[in-house]
């Protein structure tokens, strides 16, 4: 690559080019082409620089032209969402399921059909399918597609679009479908559920219901206020100097750790089998596990410190 900006910040571990950020989203014409540069170059040598830990200027440059909102990285981009689940993950890690969505919607210019295409496509990652699935929704508050369009597309979802197994996929559609107003779609829904696509106490029938009983004026415009559906911004860009790089996952595991991966998800097994078929004496279930896999905290989950605020705008930062 022949980078100026990022120059010398191909690797840069734990020191984040906070200076050559700023210096992109001051100059953003001189900066989009060897942003563009960067995204190219990554896609180039992506069996390589995926499991490169250190490599990891794409993150910045990714971001700032969804904030540009730069339309000629979706092509680029659209390609990363079909790469091999474990690929994608390696190159990306937790922006495919916090941020993909936004920077998907961000860089389309309302062009959703290669977004579609990896809606539809069943041999893709889930969790990728889904972002893609939820960008549709930000298009939506952002006025570039318009509820009606989404309604007629879900159906189509529903009936035949989505492959007919169970997958994260169909949960998210019955989110995405009470999230714009479930009006137009009870049936599809309803029915999903009948057949299996989707585990009922996942569906959260109950608050769909309460969806219905509300207007769908009422239901889009809490969805505008909903910071998690909208393009990427500023702010956005700046946090990621707050988790990428610096941390490498096995810097956290202990390789004398006295437990087997294969027996923490015995023993998790085991407490969840006993706890359906009530094997205890009285009804109870008492079991002592000496350990427990600790939840991830995603960025854009409630921190724990018990602020009320978002993790990436409370403790994270």
């Amino acid at each position: 690559m022949n980078l100026k900006i990022f120059k010398g910040y191909e690797r840069f571990e734990d020191h984040f080019p906070t200076e050559a950020v700023k210096y992109a989203l001051s100059n953003k014409e001189e900066a989009i082409t060897e942003l563009l540069e960067i995204l190219e170059y990554t896609l180039s040598d992506i069996e390589i620089l995926s499991n490169d830990e250190s490599y990891l200027v794409h993150f910045p440059a990714i971001y700032i032209l969804a904030y540009f909102r730069e339309g000629k990285a979706y092509e680029s981009l659209i390609k990363i969402a079909s790469l091999p689940d474990e690929q994608i993950f390696d190159l990306l890690g937790d922006s495919v399921t916090e941020d993909f969505k936004n920077i998907l919607a961000s860089v389309c210019n309302g062009n959703i059909e290669p977004i579609k295409g990896i809606i539809e496509n069943s041999s893709l990652d889930e969790y990728v399918r889904s972002e893609a699935l939820e960008s549709l929704l930000i298009l939506l508050n952002h006025g570039m597609v318009p509820r009606e369009q989404l309604v007629f597309y879900f159906k189509e979802l529903f009936n035949g679009k989505l492959e007919v197994d169970y997958s994260d996929v169909w949960d998210t559609l019955l989110r995405c479908c009470s999230l714009i107003h479930p009006a137009g779609l009870t049936d599809d829904i309803e029915k999903a559920v009948a057949d299996g696509k989707v585990m009922e106490f996942l569906a959260d029938l109950d608050f769909i219901n309460l969806q219905l009983k509300r207007s769908i004026k009422e239901v889009l415009d809490e969805l505008k206020k909903d910071e998690d559906y909208s393009f990427i911004t500023k702010e956005d860009v700046f946090e990621l100097e707050g988790w990428v790089g610096g941390f490498s996952c096995e810097e956290d595991y202990d390789d004398e750790y006295p437990f087997d991966e294969d027996d923490e998800y015995e023993m998790e097994g085991e407490q969840f089998m006993r706890s359906i078929f009530n094997e205890s004496e009285g009804n109870e279930i008492s079991i002592n596990v000496p350990f427990k896999r600790e939840s991830f905290v995603g960025r854009n989950d409630p921190c724990p410190c018990g602020s009320g605020k978002k993790y990436k705008k409370c403790c994270l930062l």
